[in-house]
This record gives structure tokens, C-alpha cells and sequence, in this order.
């Protein structure tokens, strides 16, 4: 961070980056965006030091008036003193100035980041399910047919799908020109094609440039939509050659949804969200001022600045989305904002932070501190030596001079003093805050995770290639299993989050597994910590069930979750047996914790972080060998004790280190752990250190 020309005046504005103020552009009201500035208690500490400053050199200017001139030595001596307590109060409001822009950098910045890397992890699973239900044989059937009175038919058909995901909130079927053929929800006949939508199709999927289209735009589809969110594939007759486009599936996200919901989590009472499309143009807002289509292009891009809007001023900080896993979207942006109220800063909810400010403060604010002391000392040894002067020239006029300046000297130390512990004291709920969002993120992202894998297997049950082939692939029909492994192959090969998918049968024999390396499997019955017993007695189809996160021979003998639902046959409607899928977990959790964590230098302590079960099992860690009692010593139980999404701080000794650690627990996400029966409460602890 820079500092703008910092003097004893403090009139220049501070941030982290150096631009000039800038204009919203486009916008339909016109606010401004400039930089911040420093904060009140720091312009009062720097107006009360200016005072002391100022009155020293009033009391140093009358002692050489009214002193004999053995006494001019000692007061040249209280000059230069002087000068060197200019210079590090210059010192002291830069740093106080760069850390209340660190500050809101960190708070900021770190709650439009998970907002935005949410919202893009979703939209990641999106792209999966998009092309997986593009090839279902009955839609396929649907739009080869022409027949428009199976219509009733297919919307049940998807109805059954999406009930799965309640992230769409519509579903519609478009035939080769565009034109749409129908829909999940009820709407006119007689809806316009959207040509721009078609020549989007034409230029990218025609093409052969992608498996599916990620379109973003206000369209006659969705007339009640600003702007709709749509994954499109093509639905191809694949005894083709080449393949003949049927038509189109299109999947709409319910985007103003999700992010209402994400605003919920990530921002409170404090803080503001807006997403952004690629344009900086406003998409959905926490703020009402934000209205849709607003320019916001460049404000708080580069670093946090203030933003004039409707009369209010608010610190602002926008962060563009991470791609995941080489998925990027449509280059989403969130710009996180809180208004600036008097002297108000950025607050943690957390546990008060005394017990750590002492720790914090080293570096730059141990320095000025130490030296402060040190002049402080230097002008005393003045003012004795002054002392010595007068007793000898007999100039008791320059007593009450000196005593006057020891007064100031002791005034002035203090007043760093009282500086550095704001200063540390705001370092130190800074450091809470971070460590406490850095949980958060990390066990809602878990969440957001485990949801996805808890629908998928249901999508899967549904297809109707291995509904009607899996009766007999259990009566050892070998073509049957044969088209039943190319199904869950290429399934597999969409959703990489799991090593193999397997089916079984009502007697727990796997019939088929997508992984070819583990075909010996075939024929074996499933292991133990595969609960086939319960997926087997399901009766809604909205049912699943979840093994323990336990060792699996599925899994190389390590622990992950293992994910069932039952497969009904075809015709007798009937439990003909079940998917299951073994998840990644190792390198699915190792890479949330890490990505969740501060980077930090090869010097430094390394941070770490790892999910805990509320049996105090260790489910992952980005360090190994961790000894969960000693980690939490004094406080294990009161960890294991949180629940739905209560969190805890607290200052911990680990191997002889000192760590700020934040524990959240898991809350579910939207019918998650909510309200489908699922019980499952983990805890994320963030572990940051106090170098």
C-alpha cells in the first residue's frame, strides 16, 4: 500500500492504489468514486500530536529567549529531538492510514471474492448437468417424434429431474430453428423466437466449438426475467452420422435467487453485495440505490475506494471470479460496499481482540513505538543535562522550561503509545474477521458441494438407459451391462469429482462401474460401508441416503462419502437396485481449505485449516498428523459443541506457535441438510498464524 503525500496536515486522501477519482461512466445517475480517506481518530491523533509539536517549539523558542546562552546548547539539543518526533508522527499516521485502508481491503475484498467464487463453483456443476441431460433418450424421443401430445408426458419427465435441483427454475425444449416446443412452467403458446439466441447457437455449438452454450441476456423466453441465465445444448440422433441436431435442451438458473441467498450468507447488517456481468453493469443487488444495469465498470477494480451514492458515502471493493477447474463463466464480478458513517470501520463480531493486539504489533508499529520511546528517553537526557546547565550559569528561568518540555516529551509518548494499541486493536479484529470469513467460506462451500452430490445420483437414476437395462444386466445379460458401463463412463467422465460410479442390483452386486481399471469389481457384491440396505427401501424419489464418512475399499481403503439412490425399472415400476458414487473427497476438501487460505511468504509460518465431524473426527487437513485434543486444548469440547452455523474464536498455542483460529460449523444449503433428514454437522477451523 501508498500513502498520497501523508503531511501533519493530513489532507490527502489514502488507499491502496493511486488513481486519480473517477466517474461511473454510462450509469443512469451520475456518482463518483474516489479515494478513502483517513479516518477520524486518525486525523485526531495526529491534530493532538500536532498540538504538543507546536507547543514544544513554542516552549524551546522561549527558553533561548529568556536563557542565558549556556542553555541555547541544550534547547539546539530539544530541536533536533524535535525534528525526529516530526518525522516518525509522519511515520505513525502512514501507518495508521495504510491499515485503515488495509482494513476495508481485507473485508471487504474478502466478501465480494466468496461471493463471486460461489456463484462460479456453482455455475461449474451447471455446465455438467447441462450436457448430461442433453442426451436423455426420452427427450430425444420427444424431438424426433413431433408428436406435441407426449408434451404432458416430457414436462413430467423433467419435473422429476429438476425437483432434484432447485437452482433451475425452468426448463424449456427449442427445435432446430429456435422456436420453443415447451416448457416446465405454464406460459403463453405463442412465445417469439429469440434470434439472438439461435445465432448464438449457430456461431458456437454448430460449430463444434463447445457441448453447450452459456447464455446471459434479456430474451422473449423469459420475458419475466431482466436478464435470463440460460445452458443450452443441442439434442442430437446419435445413429446419425453425422449426428443430426434435433433440437435444443435449455436449462434457466435461477440466478436473482441464488444470489439473494448468497447475499444473505456472505454479507449482514453491515455490509452490502451487487453482482456484476463481464461489463461491470449491475446484475443483482443487496442495495437498493444499486439498481439493475447500473455502470460500476471500474469502481473499486484496483483498490478500495468511496462511492458518492445518493447522498451516502460507501467504501467499496470489486473482485472478479476465479475460474474453477478451468470453468470460468461469463466473467462475473461482485462489488462488496459499506457505508462510511463518522469515524466507522470495518467491525468484527467476534470475541473482543485485546488478548492478541499486543501480538500483532510488530514490524513498522514495533519500530515506531521502540523509537518513540527512545526519543522520549533522548529529550529526558536533555532536560537533565539542561538541569546540570542551570544549577551551574544559575539560570533558574530555564527551570520551568524544562520541566515543560519533560511534561510535553512524557505527553507525546504516551500519545504514540495510545495510537499503536488503536492501531493494534484494529489489526487484531481485522485478523478475526479474516480468519472467521476464511471459515465461513470453507464450510459453506462444503455445503454447497456435498449438495450437488447428494442430487446427482438422483438425476442419474433417472435415466432411462439404465432403468430399463438393469433388471437384466442382474439376470447376467452381458449387452445390458456393456450399454449400462458406456452410460455411467460418460457420466463419470462429465462429473470428475468422483473416482467410479457403480450400479448394482437388489442383491448389492454391481452389474457395472464407469472406471475400467476397477472392472474386477463386477460381479462382487458391494462393501459394507455401502449402505444397501437403506437405499434399497426408499420410497420417494426425492430419497438418498449417505454413507459415514469412513474408509471404503471403494476408495483405496481412505475415507469419503459414499452417495446411493435406488433405481426403479421401467415398466414394473418397481426397486430393481441402485447407483452408487465414490467421491473424491481427498483432493475435493484438501483443495477447498486450501483455497480458502491467505498465501503467504516462504519466511512466514504457513497457515492451515482443516474439517472436523462433531465426533471430533478429522475428516481433512491441509497439514498432516494433527492432533485435534492438542490443537484445541481448553476449548475441544466447546468446538464440537457448535451447531448450524454458530462460530467460535480463540487464540491457540500449536507446537509452540500462536494461531488466530475461527471455527464455523455447517449450516446446509438450501434443502441440504435443511430440511431432506440429512444430518451431517461439520466444522471448519481456520488456523492463521501470528507471525
Amino acid at each position: 500500500m501508498t500513502t498520497l503525500s501523508l503531511s501533519p496536515g493530513l489532507s490527502s486522501r489514502v488507499s491502496s492504489c493511486s488513481s486519480s477519482a473517477r466517474s461511473l461512466g454510462t450509469s443512469t445517475r451520475v456518482h463518483s468514486a474516489q479515494l478513502l480517506e483517513p479516518p477520524a481518530y486518525v486525523k485526531h491523533y495526529d491534530s493532538q500530536l500536532s498540538h504538543l509539536d507546536n507547543w514544544l517549539a513554542i516552549i524551546a523558542l522561549v527558553g533561548k529567549v529568556a536563557s542565558r546562552s549556556g542553555a541555547n546548547g541544550v534547547l539546539d539539543r530539544v530541536s533536533e529531538v524535535q525534528d525526529r518526533f516530526r518525522l516518525l508522527r509522519v511515520q505513525l499516521a502512514t501507518a495508521l492510514t495504510e491499515e485503515y485502508a488495509r482494513e476495508y481491503e481485507m473485508v471487504l475484498g474478502g466478501r465480494a471474492a466468496i461471493a463471486v467464487d460461489m456463484l462460479v463453483r456453482n455455475l461449474f456443476e451447471r455446465s455438467a448437468d447441462i450436457v448430461f441431460l442433453a442426451t436423455d433418450n426420452l427427450l430425444r424421443a420427444y424431438m424426433e417424434s413431433g408428436d406435441e401430445t407426449s408434451a404432458v408426458t416430457i414436462n413430467q419427465h423433467l419435473q422429476r429431474y429438476v425437483a432434484k435441483y432447485s437452482v433451475y427454475d425452468d426448463v424449456m425444449l427449442l427445435d432446430a430453428e429456435g422456436n420453443l416446443r415447451t416448457r416446465l412452467t405454464c406460459a403463453d403458446a405463442d412465445v417469439p423466437r429469440d434470434d439472438a439466441l439461435s445465432a448464438s447457437l449457430s456461431q458456437s455449438l454448430s460449430l463444434g466449438h463447445a457441448d453447450y452454450l452459456e447464455y446471459f441476456a434479456a430474451t422473449p423466453l423469459m420475458t419475466q426475467r431482466h436478464r435470463a441465465l440460460l445452458f443450452v445444448a443441442p439434442i442430437y440422433q446419435p445413429e446419425t452420422t453425422p449426428s443430426a441436431c434435433l433440437g435444443y435442451l435449455a436449462l434457466s438458473f435461477n440466478l436473482d435467487e441464488e444470489m439473494q441467498g448468497i447475499f444473505e450468507e456472505v454479507a449482514d447488517s453491515q455490509y452490502e453485495l451487487a453482482l456484476l456481468d463481464k461489463d461491470g453493469r449491475v446484475v443483482a443487488s443487496s442495495l437498493p440505490q444499486l439498481r439493475l444495469g447500473e455502470s460500476m465498470q471500474q469502481v473499486g477494480v484496483a483498490c478500495v475506494e468511496v462511492l458518492m451514492l445518493e447522498g451516502k458515502a460507501y467504501a467499496c471493493r470489486q473482485i472478479s471470479g476465479t475460474p474453477y477447474q478451468g470453468y470460468a463463466g461469463l466473467g462475473w464480478r461482485c462489488i462488496a460496499l459499506t457505508e462510511l458513517v463518522g469515524s466507522a470501520k470495518p467491525q468484527s463480531h467476534e470475541t473482543s481482540a485485546s488478548s492478541v493486539a499486543a501480538d500483532l504489533v510488530k514490524g513498522q508499529l514495533s519500530d515506531i513505538r521502540q523509537q518513540a520511546s527512545i526519543i522520549a528517553q533522548q529529550l529526558n537526557l536533555a532536560v537533565i543535562n539542561g538541569h546540570i546547565i542551570s544549577v551551574r550559569h544559575k539560570a533558574v528561568e530555564l527551570v520551568p522550561v524544562l520541566h515543560q518540555i519533560r511534561e510535553i516529551g512524557n505527553l507525546t509518548e504516551r500519545l504514540f503509545g495510545v495510537s499503536i494499541s488503536t492501531l493494534s486493536e484494529g489489526m487484531s479484529q481485522t485478523a478475526i474477521a479474516d480468519a472467521s470469513m476464511r471459515a465461513f467460506s470453507m464450510v459453506s462451500i462444503l455445503d454447497r458441494n456435498l449438495y450437488e452430490r447428494a442430487n446427482d445420483v438422483r438425476w442419474w437414476v433417472l435415466d432411462e438407459r439404465i432403468r430399463r437395462q438393469l433388471s437384466a444386466a442382474a439376470d447376467g445379460s452381458e449387452q445390458a451391462r456393456s450399454e449400462i458401463s458406456a452410460v455411467i463412463r460418460s457420466i463419470n467422465r462429465l462429473y470428475t469429482v468422483y473416482t467410479k460410479i457403480l450400479v448394482f442390483d437388489r442383491e448389492g452386486i454391481i452389474v457395472a462401474v464407469s472406471d475400467q481399471a476397477s472392472s474386477d469389481i463386477v460381479g462382487t457384491r458391494v462393501p459394507e460401508s455401502l449402505p444397501l440396505a437403506a437405499c434399497l427401501t426408499i420410497s420417494s424419489e426425492q430419497g438418498y441416503v449417505v454413507s459415514s464418512f469412513a474408509e471404503s475399499e471403494l476408495y483405496a481403503n481412505q475415507p469419503t462419502y459414499l452417495y446411493c439412490a435406488p433405481v426403479i425399472d421401467f415398466n414394473s415400476h418397481t426397486i430393481v437396485g441402485g447407483i452408487a458414487t465414490v467421491f473424491d473427497a481427498t483432493p475435493e476438501f484438501q483443495q477447498i481449505l486450501a483455497d480458502n487460505l491467505p498465501v503467504r511468504s516462504a519466511e512466514s509460518l504457513p497457515p492451515f485449516a482443516l474439517f472436523i465431524n462433531a465426533e471430533g473426527l478429522v475428516i481433512s487437513a491441509t497439514v498432516p498428523g494433527i492432533s485435534l485434543p492438542l490443537l484445541l486444548d481448553g476449548c475441544y469440547e466447546e468446538v464440537l459443541a457448535l451447531r448450524d452455523g454458530q462460530r467460535l474464536f480463540q487464540r491457540l498455542e500449536y507446537e509452540g506457535n500462536s494461531y488466530l483460529c475461527a471455527m464455523v460449523a455447517s449450516i446446509g444449503y438450501r434443502e441440504f441438510k435443511r430440511q431432506d433428514n440429512y444430518r451431517n454437522d461439520v466444522i471448519s477451523i481456520a488456523c492463521l498464524p501470528i507471525d
